[in-house]
């Protein structure tokens, strides 16, 4: 299989291109390398004799000028933090929105497929916040399996939930976007599709920052002694997880599938079984490395969720595939990677 990673020297990028490449692919990465940790990636790349084309999806020349026909392109670029578009629009839009459609008009130049990293935040996030909860001691849960909202149940949110009104964010307006040109890409141009709506991915290899990449972010605070801050609800807000091998394991899957699907749009996490609150991995990591916490807490933000579970029943059912590894053995991959690493690129 021949396979374009976008982003390649990220940390989905780079973890998916290294796992291809060792299965026998023909891996070709892009990335402008304007990330954190890019140039420590791309040293992973290079020591894997992956090929790497600096490059910017901006540009369309520069994919133009691409000297490789894939048979799909792992779309993993993008401006990823939730709270950065405020304070700088256009570059989330040029990045995330115009920047995907370069890269949908090379796919259908190219007779490529793609696989396209999009975000719960296209959902309505005001109804996000109207299922019941209660709280307790360490997070909130919801509590009321008899409340109707279409979209939601206590397994999580699925597709249907409405993309429509409601806060989003900057950027997920901008992945929006994105994600509905795909589908019209699709349609319109005969281009095969996939789009994954990711709740939060974690593992080693992941340059976390206060404003993205939350878990890792976590572990590396708390390693060097840095103080953390919880934006609302005393940290008893809920996430889903999901680690880097278990999204290989699914994207593996879908890149054989993806000739022969028109377009399919999945709600991709660890689900309801895989689930903690943010006072409740400090409070862990807290145990795990022997430590007391500095914590310093925050109004909650506009964008701010007490709970946001993906349902994920519908890509298991279809691909077969449920996340394995546990939360536990996911932090000591990361403290491992850490610990064995050079942290001089640590600039906040």
């Amino acid at each position: 299989m021949k396979i374009l990673i976008t982003g390649g020297a990220g940390f989905v990028g780079g973890n998916l291109a290294i796992k291809f490449s060792e299965n026998g692919d023909e891996v070709v990465c892009i990335d402008n390398l304007s990330r954190r940790g890019s140039e420590n990636n791309l040293q992973r790349l290079s020591d894997k004799n992956i090929k790497f084309i600096h490059a910017d999806i901006r540009n369309s020349e520069d994919l133009d000028s691409i000297e490789f026909s894939p048979d799909v392109v792992l779309e993993c670029s993008a401006q990823t933090t939730a709270v950065d578009g405020y304070s700088n629009p256009m570059y989330d839009f040029t990045n995330n929105t115009a920047g995907l459609v370069n890269v949908l008009e090379f796919c259908r130049k190219r007779s490529s497929g793609i696989i396209f990293w999009s975000t719960n935040k296209v959902y309505n996030g005001t109804l996000c916040n109207l299922p019941p909860v209660i709280e307790k001691s360490t997070r909130f849960e919801w509590s009321n399996p008899n409340f109707i909202l279409n979209g939601w149940s206590m397994e999580g949110f699925n597709e249907n939930l409405s993309i429509d009104g409601g806060n989003h964010t900057i950027y997920g307006v901008s992945k929006l976007s994105a994600d509905l040109f795909c589908q019209e890409w699709s349609s319109a141009f005969d281009v095969p599709v996939i789009i994954n709506r990711f709740s939060c991915l974690y593992g080693p290899h992941q340059f976390g920052m206060v404003s993205q990449g939350w878990i890792s972010w976590f572990v590396l605070a708390k390693i060097l002694g840095k103080q953390l801050t919880f934006y609302g609800f005393n940290g008893k807000q809920v996430r889903d997880y999901l680690h880097i091998d278990d999204l290989f394991d699914l994207i593996s899957l879908q890149v054989q599938s993806l000739q022969s699907k028109k377009c399919s749009v999945y709600n991709v996490g660890g689900g309801s079984k895989n689930t903690i609150s943010i006072l409740e991995l400090s409070k862990k990591l807290d145990k795990i490395l022997g430590i007391e916490s500095n914590i310093n807490y925050e109004k909650p933000r506009r964008e701010d969720q007490k709970i946001f579970i993906s349902d994920i029943s519908k890509v298991s059912k279809e691909h077969d595939w449920i996340p394995k590894i546990s939360l536990d053995k996911g932090l000591d991959d990361i403290i491992r990677w850490l610990r064995s690493s050079d942290l001089s690129w640590i600039k906040d």
